[in-house]
């Protein structure tokens, strides 16, 4: 059995639709306390610091597949929006641009340990005013590393994916597959 230590409902919905047996364990992180200094080591340092977190309550369990995902654009780190004005914001520094959507795994086998970072750029239509606000008010973001909605907002925004969709939807599936 896989444990997924994870609330989000994209990787869910990843491992269901890839028929992996799993099971989920919702644990809230301090995602703080990793530093943004660029958006590689940034989601490390914070998958790492989930992994540090989830065993320190759950000392003996195995098959634990760990992930986080952050998005950058423009040269700026954009983590989970706190209100309606940061979501605005973020989507303002997307609309019309390229992002990146990086995300890093941590699978921790009976006998193995598996640390990936994975990376999905984004070629992104400019976005409307009135879909961004309908956006906004629905509350959709809220829970997404920059405001990202590849399944939602953003899919009919989306030019060209650069790399695979699972990791612009939170965890490279592909990859996660080849070591189960």
């Amino acid at each position: 059995m896989l444990y997924l230590a994870s609330s989000s409902p994209s990787r869910v919905a990843l491992l269901k639709e890839a028929n992996i047996a799993f099971e989920q364990i919702i644990v809230d992180y301090d995602e703080s306390l990793a530093i943004k200094d660029n958006p590689n080591s940034y989601v490390q340092k914070t998958v790492l610091e989930k992994e540090r977190q989830f065993f320190a309550k759950h000392p003996d369990l195995k098959n634990v597949l760990l992930a986080d995902s952050t998005v950058c654009a423009q040269n700026t780190i954009l983590t989970k929006a706190k209100n309606d004005n940061e979501a605005f914001n973020m989507l303002n520094l997307q609309s019309g641009k390229s992002i990146s959507i990086l995300s890093a795994m941590i699978l921790i086998l009976e006998n193995k340990k598996i640390f990936n970072l994975s990376k999905c750029d984004l070629i992104l239509d400019k976005f409307n005013p009135q879909d961004m606000q309908e956006y906004i008010d629905s509350k959709s973001y809220e829970g997404k590393a920059g405001a990202v909605m590849c399944e939602g907002f953003h899919k009919k925004y989306i030019k060209k994916i650069i790399g695979h969709q699972s990791t612009a939807l939170g965890l490279n599936i592909e990859l996660l597959k080849a070591f189960l």
